[in-house]
């Protein structure tokens, strides 16, 4: 019981720090910002017609694709409106307001012991073995922020890695 009410408090605070990180964007004078989809190569982000993943997908979102957004989000912070373009809803685990650098390369963990891979931004810990990048252990990174990698893996802090040169 402790287990999951320490697994709930974690989802909450990663909301709540996702939530306040599309939400700084609105101190900006211009009432609309530029995001990106943050996903693997080969995979997309689903717009849905309602902030609701049992919604209708009226659209999809390619890795590193830009939308403009007023930064409205509903249901928790957990969607992102993606309104100026496109009538609809994405997930904000799987947005940046940073522009990713495509890197597509393989880093180095330097974790003092080993870092969490995430199932999105902010999002729960992949479970079992896979989970987990020990120290100096490599991993093939896609794209990159300043904040967080697209890895092989899963979603990685990018402080945690360095471009290995070998």
């Amino acid at each position: 019981m402790r287990s999951f009410l320490l697994k709930i408090l974690c989802i909450a605070l990663a909301i709540a720090v996702m939530a306040g990180a599309i939400i700084s964007c609105l101190a900006s004078d211009d009432q609309w910002f530029t995001c990106w989809v943050m996903c693997k190569p080969g995979s997309h982000v689903e717009v849905h017609r309602k902030p609701d993943k049992d919604s209708m997908v009226v659209g999809r979102l390619d890795p590193c694709d830009a939308f403009r957004t007023n930064g409205e989000t509903k249901n928790g912070f957990l969607w992102c409106d993606v309104g100026e373009d496109t009538d609809g809803w994405v997930y904000v685990g799987y947005v940046s307001t940073e522009e990713p650098e495509q890197v597509f390369g393989r880093y180095v963990c330097v974790a003092n012991k080993q870092v969490a891979c995430r199932r999105w931004i902010y999002g729960p810990r992949i479970e079992g073995r896979m989970g987990w990048l020990k120290n100096m252990s490599t991993v093939e990174v896609f794209y990159r922020t300043s904040e967080w990698s697209v890895t092989s893996r899963g979603y990685i802090q990018s402080e945690w890695l360095d471009y290995d040169p070998e």
